[in-house]
Order: C-alpha cells, then sequence, then structure tokens
C-alpha cells in the first residue's frame, strides 16, 4: 500500500513554561548565524579602523591613541563605533585580534593604535 504523505514538520514551539534566553547569552535558536554576523561585523569594523588609520597617514598624522578611536571612527563614518555588535567589549583585545591590519602599541590609557606594517606600505604603494 502506498505511503500517506508525511505531513510537513510544524516549527518547533518553545515548550510550555520554557523562557527565552537572556539577553546576550546565544539561544537555541541561531547560534551559528550569530556567531557569523559577529564575525562579519567584527571584519567591518576592523576594516572601518583601518580606513581611519590610513586616513590619518595621508594626513601626516601618527599613531591614534586607542581613548579616541571611538570619536575619529564616528566622525569618518558617521556611524558609531559599536563592539558589542561585533561580540565584542574591549576595544584594546579587539584590535589585537588583527595584528596584519593593526599595531597596538603602549598599555592601558596611553595605548595607540596604528597600522600594521604590512597594511602602512601597501597604503603607501596604493596612494
Amino acid at each position: 500500500a502506498p505511503l500517506a504523505p508525511a505531513a510537513p514538520a510544524a516549527p518547533a514551539a518553545p515548550a510550555a513554561g520554557a523562557k527565552r534566553p537572556a539577553e546576550g547569552t546565544p539561544g537555541d535558536g541561531e547560534p551559528k548565524k550569530q556567531k557569523e554576523d559577529s564575525e562579519q561585523l567584527a571584519r567591518m569594523l576592523i576594516q572601518g579602523v583601518v580606513r581611519v588609520l590610513q586616513n590619518r597617514q595621508k594626513d601626516g598624522r601618527g599613531p591614534l591613541p586607542i581613548a579616541d578611536l571611538e570619536e575619529e571612527f564616528k566622525l569618518l563614518w558617521k556611524v558609531p563605533f559599536n563592539l558589542q555588535q561585533a561580540g565584542e567589549t574591549d576595544t584594546f583585545a579587539f584590535l589585537q585580534k588583527f595584528p596584519h591590519k593593526v599595531d597596538v602599541v603602549g598599555e592601558g590609557a596611553q595605548a595607540m593604535v596604528q597600522l600594521a606594517k604590512k597594511a602602512a606600505e601597501k597604503a603607501k604603494a596604493g596612494a
């Protein structure tokens, strides 16, 4: 006898009494997509930082104090430097994840960010 076609699976509804995951914690929904989104945002953010630094270099200005990064980023891009959207909380630690793009020099309030040597040479070659 032919089998009856299976009914399309309904999306799983949360169990009665189940709570939504707390804000900021990856839920069961789409943690992989969230991770991919934050990784993409992180790449876009670091690329934005690189452009800020390239503009500074073009203007003959040196390394950028990390304390001033948010302000300069917003001046150039007209959007806030939003680490939280990229799944980050610490600017210093975030910048250190991209040694091929930027160099972080100094520590604490004196920390500065500048183009990584290779990125700086590429910027000069392209100018």
